[in-house]
């Protein structure tokens, strides 16, 4: 196994990459110094393995690490504040990865279902479409040039756009394993 330095580490001990990680990419780990996460009610996994919050998104949603250890090797769920939850990635360098360089993953994984091929170029316009509401809504220009600074600060080389599918695909599969639930018991919807 590679041993990779410590993603939360570096987001926590360079400014600029915590800054670029809340936004654009609505992954917040600043609120981790006003007092422990916490999501909008209390959540618990269905297998009763740990669950750790790391970052929050501008919208209430909180990301998870899960299962035991401390390590970033853990999938990372992400649960909306609308009763909704699923793995992102495999592990945190994956989850990261997708929220940056493959925002749209979830788009293709569904016209993949659907029975649609999807390639390479398919995934750079779906990126592009994605990109440009992005910049549109936030009046940003710069979102490329964003998204380069934001993998280099963490020393992230993204693959081939097909391969990050492959590895959103992955962890999509992980998601029978992590079903999340209420203080009532009632499972989150799989997103």
């Amino acid at each position: 196994m590679t041993s990779w330095p410590s993603l939360l580490g570096l987001l926590r001990n360079d400014p600029k990459a915590a800054e670029l990680a809340e936004w654009p990419f609505d992954f917040d780990i600043h609120v981790v110094r006003h007092g422990p996460i916490t999501h909008v009610e209390p959540v618990h996994l269905a297998s009763g393995e740990p669950l750790e919050a790391i970052a929050k998104d501008g919208g209430g949603g909180t990301y998870f690490l899960c299962g035991a250890g401390d390590g970033e090797d853990r999938p990372v769920l992400f649960a909306d504040s609308e009763g909704s939850a699923g793995i992102i990635g495999v592990n945190l360098r994956d989850a990261l990865l997708l929220l940056a360089a493959l925002p749209c993953a979830g788009q293709a994984l569904s016209l993949e279902y659907q029975g649609r091929a999807v390639d390479e170029a398919m995934l750079l316009a779906l990126r592009q479409e994605e990109d440009e509401e992005l910049s549109e809504a936030a009046d940003m220009d710069d979102l490329p040039e964003r998204r380069a600074e934001f993998l280099e600060r963490l020393g992230l080389t993204p693959p081939p756009l097909t391969e990050l599918l492959d590895r959103a695909r992955e962890a999509a599969a992980l998601e029978p394993s992590y079903v999340l639930l209420n203080e009532h018991g009632d499972a989150y919807q799989q997103a």
